[in-house]
């Protein structure tokens, strides 16, 4: 990388994704290089697309293209113009599909998670409920949560079943042992 930036011209930094040292922090450092020094908007595009074009070679195996496009998204004006290349759209369009992709796996295991803690908080609840003879407080219902998520919702059940009622309400009113 550094043997690139002394031969001075802004022209060569395209070239570093080629290097052994090619790292995605390095990779930012040449976007905001090549963003700075470029003399027009037009210059920086065809920088960035020999950038995009040698990122896609990767003979180390460094995988930086992905990064890149990414690193050029944030560039609104640069973006606009990418987007006219067909193969920069492309590459523009698989990293959107990738994120969007990676977004809704977060939310559907989010969703998911928080279903269960809330099937388990009212199946514990109920069986709360049936052993006191009442509806937990609010208190008592984060208490059982809060268990559950510490200990593990069968440690909480063996507690609610094996309790008397006074030792059961004393227990959720405990502090949690971790």
């Amino acid at each position: 990388m550094a043997e690139l930036r002394a031969r001075g011209s802004v022209f060569w930094l395209v070239f570093a994704p080629l290097t052994r040292d090619a790292t995605a922090a390095a990779m930012r450092e040449v976007v905001a290089e090549i963003s700075a020094r470029a003399a027009t908007v037009e210059e920086r595009i065809e920088l960035y697309t020999a950038l995009l074009v040698m990122a896609a070679i990767d003979p180390w195996g460094h995988n930086l293209r992905k990064e890149l496009v990414m690193l050029m998204e944030d560039r609104e004006t640069e973006k606009k113009l990418l987007r006219t290349i067909p193969i920069i759209e492309e590459m523009l369009a698989e990293a959107e599909q990738e994120g969007a992709k990676v977004a809704a796996q977060e939310a559907a295991r989010a969703g998911a998670q928080a279903g269960a803690q809330k099937a388990i908080a009212e199946l514990l609840g109920r069986l709360f409920a049936r052993r006191v003879g009442r509806q937990p407080t609010a208190e008592e219902e984060r208490s059982i949560v809060e268990r559950a998520q510490a200990m593990g919702p069968g440690e909480v059940e063996d507690a609610l079943l094996d309790l008397d009622t006074d030792a059961l309400v004393r227990w959720l009113a405990e502090p949690i042992r971790r």
